[in-house]
């Protein structure tokens, strides 16, 4: 009953719309109705009523068919303007009803056909094309303003090359790169970028590196070479105190400035800077803390992102006139990085460095750079984690990309003598495996919520030794308790009741570790040291009869910021005390895992030659010392020391294992009877080895391990459709 109301009600709604219509234009012939309606769309541009007239003809008229069929096909136009779906429903509905009607007909299915091609389009997924070039993206890469060419950089070398982007075998594979000529300048890993014209290339160089000179450190050069190579001009000695982060440059359009980054010697603030290129004095652009200036393609603009926290964090993405003056909020991020300007100079592209996901964003912009439209967000190809930064755009639209490939890690056995290894965790951020010693289950730290996060938020966590299940114990503090991945040491008592590790609390600055113990079911934490503010205790291991416990302290170098003036292994009772010292300055101990033997006698540890942050690729020693006192043994040298690599002993004493050489790709174990060493085979491909423990019987090896995070290049095409106003 209330449905057949309803419908009444419609009925005479409708009617009443045609009756109040007819009453508006009672004399009026079709002809005229219709002219009607189309003043209405076009001279008054009231859409909307005109929409009702034509729907009123469709309905009075419907014997019509001429009429009929103009006055749907205006209703079409209509609903095109207005934004509206229904557009398409109008045509479809000419093309069926009033096939007879050739002209309208025609008309509706070219607009139809331009509709449907306009929602494709919008739809339209930008390209991404990967560049396959054969050795590995290290340094920083940058795209010639052509587009023709490459230039790379090697940080272990300090050398450029140059190299075709297409090359003999297509356009996916780049030609041959030749080493750009630099004399006698050693080339700087980041920022190297070209002129407009493609003739100079501006770089870094590595800085004071001779002893003698230690009191200029964080003075790098700026120099300009020729892109055919040649001897270097020297354009400025810029202080950037020891931060590692991206001083990328820009030349002007001209070449005869450049734009870069420098760091106050009074407020350690970073600003940003215009020099010519010939020498002078350096002109500051803006009182904001920034990086990473550029050019617009006319010179009149520099963009540039702010830098905050001494370059630890960054900020949004502004822009401010090349000569000076009130800086220009362009698009929000929480730390942009990257910016580079579209070939007309209507658009930024950028990377926020803090983004969730895969990710790159453009936004529109006045020639004064205020923004002239939203900004759009363009996801990276599957399989990508980060978009590391943006080496160029163009003349023809394409941007060149560095992408990160997803890194995938995982915890797994294989038997000690090698074989076929067995995946036991998968995903999160599993690392520092160690078998509880009964060896049904394998304790380590792992994300503490979010299984796709990482290492920022580390728990310790269990899982059976045949793979299931992960849980998270519970650490019971009043503030949330930091625990560092690579030096926490996660090691389970001889009883299997407790668990040692490194950690902080919030009132713990910096590196300022301390060591604690856990009830292996989770609880409170037991802090057992309590380091020296400059120094920082980590790398603990149990003794075998679970009495002692030793660590690895490191003291920082306050004259060399991230580096240790001072690394000794101790010694500390497992209630806790005065820590006993076990090493000396001359042992030259490294910050990496220790372990104690089975047997109790010795202890094994990594140490570094001499020179031991020169080259970059670290050599070594694998060296044991008596815990009651003793010389200290080379076991055997190793190359490529650093924090993820780990030492196991067999349950017998008699053996080490520790993961691989530079390439980390294959398990290790050494004799302490003669120094021979052999691989264990894992069947993995392209696993990436880091942290192992040895089984207590001796049967297993347990290791974490990673696939991905290398650099890739990529093209980014097909995607000025989405800017379009």
């Amino acid at each position: 009953m209330k449905l057949r109301k309803s419908r009444t009600a419609a009925i005479l709604a409708f009617a009443g719309v045609a009756f109040l219509f007819l009453g508006l234009y009672p004399q009026e012939s079709a002809k005229e109705l219709f002219e009607r309606a189309v003043y209405l769309e076009e001279t008054k541009g009231d859409l909307e009523q005109a929409l009702e007239v034509y729907n009123l003809i469709l309905e009075k008229f419907a014997e019509n068919q001429p009429l009929a069929a103009k006055a749907l096909y205006r209703i079409g136009l209509c609903q095109e303007k207005l934004g509206s779906q229904e557009a398409q429903k109008a045509y479809r509905r000419l093309i069926d009803q009033y096939p007879g009607q050739k002209e309208e007909v025609a008309l509706a299915r070219a607009r139809l056909a331009e509709l449907t091609a306009t929602v494709q389009t919008a739809s339209r997924k930008p390209t991404f094309r990967k560049i396959r070039i054969p050795t590995k993206i290290s340094g920083y890469m940058s795209l010639s303003p052509d587009g023709q060419q490459i230039a790379l950089s090697s940080p272990s070398l300090g050398k450029l090359w140059i190299a075709p982007l297409s090359g003999k075998l297509g356009p996916d594979f780049p030609g041959e790169p030749i080493e750009l000529n630099t004399e006698d300048v050693s080339v700087e890993w980041s920022a190297h970028i070209w002129s407009r014209d493609g003739k100079w290339i501006a770089f870094n160089d590595n800085g004071i590196q001779e002893p003698e000179k230690r009191e200029k450190k964080g003075i790098q050069g700026i120099y300009v070479v020729s892109s055919e190579g040649g001897k270097p001009k020297k354009v400025h000695e810029n202080y950037r105190s020891a931060r590692v982060i991206n001083y990328r440059m820009s030349f002007s359009p001209d070449a005869k400035s450049l734009a870069f980054s420098s760091v106050d010697r009074e407020t350690d603030e970073q600003h940003i800077y215009t020099i010519p290129v010939d020498g002078g004095v350096p002109r500051k652009l803006a009182d904001a803390r920034a990086r990473e200036p550029v050019f617009s393609p006319e010179g009149t603009m520099i963009a540039y992102v702010e830098d905050k926290e001494a370059g630890g964090a960054g900020g949004a993405l502004w822009a401010v006139p090349a000569q000076g003056g009130t800086p220009k909020l362009v698009a929000e991020a929480k730390m942009a990085s990257s910016p580079i300007w579209s070939p007309e100079g209507d658009m930024i592209a950028f990377v926020d460095k803090q983004d969730k996901t895969a990710q790159l964003h453009i936004i529109p912009v006045e020639q004064d750079g205020k923004p002239a439209g939203e900004k759009i967000t363009i996801g990276a190809p599957e399989g990508i984690q980060e978009v590391d930064y943006l080496a160029g755009w163009t003349p023809d639209n394409k941007i060149g990309t560095v992408l990160i490939k997803k890194i995938e890690f995982g915890l797994y056995t294989v038997p000690a003598e090698g074989g076929r290894a067995t995946e036991v965790v998968h995903g999160g951020y599993p690392v520092l495996p160690r078998f509880s010693p009964d060896g049904k289950h394998i304790f380590h730290f792992n994300n503490s919520d979010d299984p796709n996060g990482g290492w920022q938020s580390l728990a310790i966590a269990v899982v059976p030794a045949e793979g299931g299940p992960v849980k998270v114990l519970p650490i019971e503090t009043e503030e949330k308790m930091t625990i560092p991945g690579w030096g926490g040491g996660n090691r389970i008592s001889p009883d299997g009741k407790s668990i040692v590790f490194s950690g902080k609390t919030p009132k713990d600055q910096g590196l300022h570790f301390h060591i604690w113990t856990l009830p292996v079911d989770g609880g409170k934490p037991e802090r057992l040291t309590e380091s020296p503010a400059e120094c920082t205790d980590m790398f603990p291991c149990w003794s075998p009869d679970g009495k002692s416990i030793v660590f690895v302290r490191t003291r920082a170098n306050k004259n060399n910021a991230g580096l240790f003036s001072e690394t000794n292994i101790y010694i500390v009772d497992r209630t806790g005390g005065e820590p006993k010292r076990v090493t000396s300055e001359s042992e030259h101990v490294v910050p990496c895992p220790i372990a104690w033997s089975p047997d109790g006698k010795l202890l094994a540890y990594y140490s570094m030659f001499e020179n031991m942050f020169e080259p970059v690729i670290r050599g070594g020693t694998i060296n044991v010392i008596p815990v009651n006192g003793g010389e200290p043994r080379v076991i055997g040298k190793v190359q490529g020391i650093q924090v993820n690599k780990e030492l196991a002993w067999s349950p017998d004493s008699k053996r080490i294992a520790f993961n691989g050489s530079t390439d980390d790709k294959v398990i290790k174990v050494i004799s302490l009877n003669d120094g021979n060493i052999v691989d264990i085979e894992t069947d993995l491909s392209n696993t990436t080895i880091y942290h192992l423990d040895w089984s207590p019987d001796g049967k297993k090896l347990v290791f974490g391990g990673f696939e991905g995070g290398g650099r890739e290049f990529w093209l980014m095409e097909d995607f000025l459709h989405l800017l379009k106003k």
